[in-house]
């Protein structure tokens, strides 16, 4: 059984995204009404499980935020424009000197680009231009347009630079998140897979369990028929009935119980299959199978590696470290100065209006133009560049100390974490081990007893038809039977149970089952 996912390295994240049959409504058909195989349940609850839909969204929230980590690189155009009019009113001073009369207007327009590359530097690239045209203080007209061009970068070379990036970081940072995501929703998987094989185990069991409480009500009916028989005859005491018939009710009353029990396990896994109980609320799941196990020889070691290399949390928790060694990474870099190499590289251009007479008054005969002046920047007349750089020492530089000292202890209380869960993961497994071994060593013990109970109540029946026994003996055997009876049943479906949850902690559940979860490129 193969399901793919968003493929997704551990090493190299990439965006991912849950398929969408995960996000698609369930179709209501798909769970069966009548015989279902495990394999079935399997299939249909990676389709419609709730708690699995809802974390398939998890992946695609974190490669919002790793997009936006991303846009941090995005460059800024920027646009300006400046209309202004400047009027100098001509007037009389007291020396009877006359200050004539001017006027200005201009024009300037910006277009800009700026922003930062991986690297931390910092650019921006800038073209203006300016035009001015206006009438002197003499009423001779006049008119000029200038254009630039210019480019600046800013380099950090300690602080800010390699691990101190902060862009870096967060993309980084949003990157694991992802990767996290995508082992939520692998651990979410593995968890609904071992919840449905424990449902439908237990769903066998109670199926079984029904069966044992049918027989026992036929049995405790025909010994109550028999022995109505006999009194009815004469050879037998009606006192003999009430014990009976008080068989055949608590009979009954167990084949309820047993009946309730088996309805709250079509219900649980139906839960587990369906995101819309009322559309399936009618549907009668009979499981197929029998509860048939085999021994397992177990190597500790073996489910240790394994655990320790497929879990989910586990690899969870290494990424936790890689996330706490690269803050670690930033915060130490943060200790450095902020030395910064700065550069510069500048064009610049200009044209003039040119000015003629006629009847010896002045006029523009041909206006400054912005294709003129922008001339002198494509034959780069005019260049201007600069290099430089700025220092800058924050003393005693306390909070970039104390945020370094906070990333080591937190690195250092990740190691321990990781180590902890190491730790519990290697006893937890053990303790499955010893639980699953012991509960195929109760499955032989209790199909002996089973057997034993079996040759008694048949021991006791002859013996009773003999007249060497008592219907009290024989009711007692039977019911030691059919408690026997459901704990053979019991024990066998505790030591599948007992398998499913060291595959879950082993991390091997879907390998198993052959289901082969893969994160794809989207």
């Amino acid at each position: 059984m193969k399901h793919y996912f968003p493929r997704m390295s551990f090493k190299h994240t990439i965006f991912a995204i849950l398929l969408g049959f995960l996000l698609v409504k369930p179709i209501a058909e798909e769970i069966p009404s009548g015989p279902v195989t495990l394999e079935q349940c399997i299939k249909i609850a990676i389709e419609n499980n709730l708690n699995l839909r809802i974390t398939s969204y998890q992946p695609r929230l974190a490669t919002f935020g790793l997009d936006g980590a991303y846009s941090s690189y995005d460059p800024n155009f920027s646009v300006g424009a400046t209309d202004s009019h400047r009027v100098s009113k001509g007037r009389q001073n007291p020396l009877e000197f006359t200050i004539p009369t001017s006027e200005t207007d201009s024009f300037r327009h910006n277009y800009g680009l700026s922003g930062l590359i991986p690297t931390n530097t910092r650019y921006s690239i800038g073209l203006n231009g300016s035009e001015t045209t206006g009438t002197s203080a003499n009423s001779f007209p006049f008119g000029s347009y200038g254009a630039g061009f210019s480019l600046r970068l800013t380099q950090p070379l300690l602080r800010g630079a390699w691990n101190g990036n902060r862009v870096r970081m967060n993309i980084k940072l949003a990157k694991q998140q992802v990767e996290s995501a995508g082992l939520d929703v692998k651990d979410q998987i593995m968890q609904t897979v071992g919840s449905v094989e424990r449902a439908f185990y237990n769903l066998i069991a109670d199926s079984q369990n029904v069966t044992i409480a049918e027989d026992r009500l036929k049995s405790a009916e025909e010994d109550l028929r028999i022995m109505k028989i006999k009194t009815d005859v004469g050879t037998e005491a009606k006192t003999r009935l009430p014990q009976l018939e008080a068989e055949v009710y608590s009979s009954q009353a167990s084949l309820i119980s047993a009946r309730n029990s088996f309805t709250t396990q079509v219900n649980t896994l139906k839960s587990l299959l369906s995101a819309d109980f009322a559309s399936v609320a009618e549907n009668e799941l009979s499981p197929v199978g029998e509860l048939n196990p085999v021994q397992t020889v177990f190597n500790r070691t073996d489910s240790w590696d394994k655990a320790l290399n497929n879990r989910p949390d586990i690899i969870k928790s290494s990424i936790s470290l890689e996330r706490a060694d690269i803050q670690l990474k930033f915060d130490k870099n943060q200790l450095y100065p902020q030395l910064d190499l700065t550069g510069s590289y500048g064009l610049s251009g200009s044209d003039n209006a040119i000015t003629a007479f006629k009847d010896k008054l002045p006029y523009i005969s041909r206006s400054a133009t912005f294709d003129n002046s922008f001339r002198d920047i494509r034959g780069g007349d005019y260049p201007n560049y600069s290099i430089g750089l700025s220092l800058n020492i924050p003393i005693p530089n306390r909070s970039a100390r104390a945020s370094y000292k906070s990333s080591q202890a937190q690195k250092e209380i990740a190691l321990l974490q990781h180590k902890r869960l190491e730790q519990t993961i290697m006893i937890n497994i053990d303790s499955l081990i010893r639980q699953a071994e012991s509960s195929y060593e109760r499955i032989e013990a209790t199909r002996l007893a089973r057997v034993s109970g079996e040759l008694a109540v048949k021991n006791e029946r002859t013996l009773r038809d003999e007249g060497a026994s008592t219907d009290f003996v024989v009711l007692r055997a039977e019911r030691d039977l059919t408690s026997r009876r459901y704990s053979e049943i019991r024990a066998k479906a505790d030591y599948l149970i007992s398998l499913v949850a060291l595959a879950e902690a082993e991390g091997s559940i879907l390998e198993k089952h052959a289901i082969n979860v893969e994160f794809t490129e989207e």
